[in-house]
């Protein structure tokens, strides 16, 4: 029988190189960079130049974001005709489209404006409704008595006053100016700063699609020679996650606009066209741009429209559409995110919001993109990045280990299934539990474990591993193995695991307790 076996001694090692990947890089040291006084000192005169040069810095940031979402058009109408046509034929084409639905936006507004004055009724009947919906309630009884007890007091304190000393309400003296030139100057000076700024973007534009290249070398040139690789992979990387979100976006709006007109059309909505557009370009705001889009048609459906159902089935159109919006047309055009997690574009969106006002709703989203790109390159800013992005910054062994550390035991088995569902057992096993046994020995050597700890975490890949165990293949076992672990109990669950990895091939391994003697395991051989 002696033939038949096949003796095997495992040892889980606890030297050697760190079994977690790159993924994270850095120890912790690297929150703040090298000298965190001075990335303070320079993240606070970032944010006040930011702000201070807003006036030339929004034009600029909204020539860069049409520079990436015009710029696939212009490589494509290279190929056939001079770099000077293509950008000059795109360029003509994209203003003129957004001079165009500007032009429609405007006499919508003027004509919606003009009409809404016809439904007045109408919206009465509304705001009477609502004021029902109330109407017997405990709080509207506490406030009418409030105020009725309100009134009687005050009627009695004046009855009290001697005739003397009661004062006669004064009459209003409404005091009428007429516009002259300063009303004029006031206006074109309220106008002198968006028309400025879409001047500079107009101007800009242009021209950076003809300098692209140039540009691309000069920013390559300021970071030095010594840093090429980094700075082509931080370009490289910024221009295809921009890109990629300004064309997935603008498409998925353009959709979701078409479809709202059609079917706000269809519902017998007037101008249509108008709550279409402007809900394809509200979109572009991160999270509160579609119901902000969404306000105007429910509100003009409800004064002209009477009764509730039309209003209600339009609510429901417009929920059912952002559902298909963000269910299918997201999932079909962003095969791949932009880089930021939900919380991180939340803050990014509140923090750009704040420096810029309204424009840093519309350009939060790529200005945070670019802005991550080049923080996971640079050790100083790389903070942003594990803060904000949506790429995992620990691996799978190092959560599990970190969980099993402390006794959440539940949470681990979790992370254990999860892996299953994108690799297999053998690959689960091998280059997740494995390595936390590893981990765990090697911080127990160096004492930053204690042995009830270790103990522990090692019984609960145990109980993990057999939780996982395969069904034996039917039948004799063709070979028998005999295990031996070399180092203790950790040793012992590794072959655990080969022992139910080797089952289904009907393989038996037997495994020796760990406190076996040389001369026991030869015996139990013999």
């Amino acid at each position: 029988m002696a033939r038949n076996v096949h003796t095997i001694r495992a040892m889980v090692t606890t030297s050697g190189p760190s079994p977690t990947p790159a993924a994270h890089r850095g120890d912790g040291r690297a929150l703040l960079g090298p000298s965190p006084l001075l990335t303070l000192v320079g993240l606070v005169l970032a944010v006040g130049c930011l702000y201070w040069a807003q006036a030339f810095l929004i034009p600029v940031a909204l020539a860069v974001l049409l520079t990436y979402l015009l710029s696939p058009l212009v490589e494509l109408l290279e190929r056939w005709i001079p770099s000077s046509a293509a950008v000059l034929t795109v360029v003509t084409l994209a203003f003129v489209a957004l001079g165009g639905l500007v032009w429609v936006l405007t006499l919508q507004m003027s004509a919606l404006g003009m009409e809404v004055p016809k439904y007045r009724d109408n919206i009465r009947e509304k705001i009477a409704d609502f004021r029902l919906l109330g109407r017997g309630t405990g709080l509207e009884r506490v406030q009418e008595t409030v105020e009725s007890a309100a009134s009687e007091a005050e009627h009695a304190v004046e009855q009290t006053k001697p005739p003397a000393v009661r004062q006669e309400k004064p009459t209003p003296v409404v005091i009428q100016y007429e516009r002259g030139l300063w009303d004029l100057q006031a206006a074109i000076g309220a106008w002198m700063e968006p028309l400025g700024r879409a001047g500079l973007v107009v101007i800009l534009v242009p021209f950076m699609l003809l300098g692209r290249l140039e540009l691309r070398n000069r920013v390559v040139r300021l970071f030095g020679f010594g840093r090429l690789a980094f700075t082509t992979r931080a370009l490289d990387e910024a221009n295809s996650r921009v890109s990629r979100y300004l064309l997935s976006q603008t498409a998925i709006n353009a959709t979701f606009g078409v479809l709202a007109a059609l079917g706000l059309f269809f519902m017998g909505v007037p101008y249509a066209l108008l709550f279409g557009l402007l809900g394809g370009a509200l979109r572009f705001i991160p999270y509160v741009g579609p119901w902000i889009g969404a306000l105007l048609p429910i509100a003009v459906s409800l004064a002209i429209f009477p009764g509730w159902t039309r209003p209600l089935l339009l609510i429901g159109f417009w929920l059912a559409l952002e559902l298909f919006t963000n269910l299918v047309l997201e999932t079909v055009f962003w095969a791949k995110s932009a880089g930021v997690s939900h919380v991180g574009l939340l803050l990014a969106v509140g923090f750009w919001t704040w420096l810029w006002g309204s424009i840093g709703l519309v350009v939060a989203t790529p200005l945070t993109v670019c802005l991550l790109v080049f923080a996971k390159h640079i050790p100083a800013l790389e903070f942003l990045w594990i803060l904000m992005g949506d790429e995992p910054v620990i691996s799978s062994e190092m959560v599990l280990y970190q969980r099993l550390l402390a006794m959440d035991q539940d949470e681990a088995s979790d992370i254990v299934e999860q892996a299953l569902t994108e690799k297999p057992l053998e690959h689960v096993e091998d280059q997740i539990m494995i390595p936390v046994l590893v981990m765990a020995g090697r911080d127990h050597a160096r004492g930053r474990v204690d042995a009830e700890e270790y103990r522990s975490v090692v019984q609960a890949v145990r109980d993990i591993a057999e939780g996982l165990a395969p069904a034996a293949a039917e039948g004799e076992p063709t070979h028998r193995v005999f295990g031996a672990a070399s180092r203790g109990a950790a040793d012992a669950v590794g072959l655990l695991m080969l022992r139910d990895l080797l089952a289904p091939a009907r393989v038996a391994l037997t495994v020796a307790s760990p406190e076996l003697l040389s001369a026991e395991v030869v015996d139990a051989v013999q």
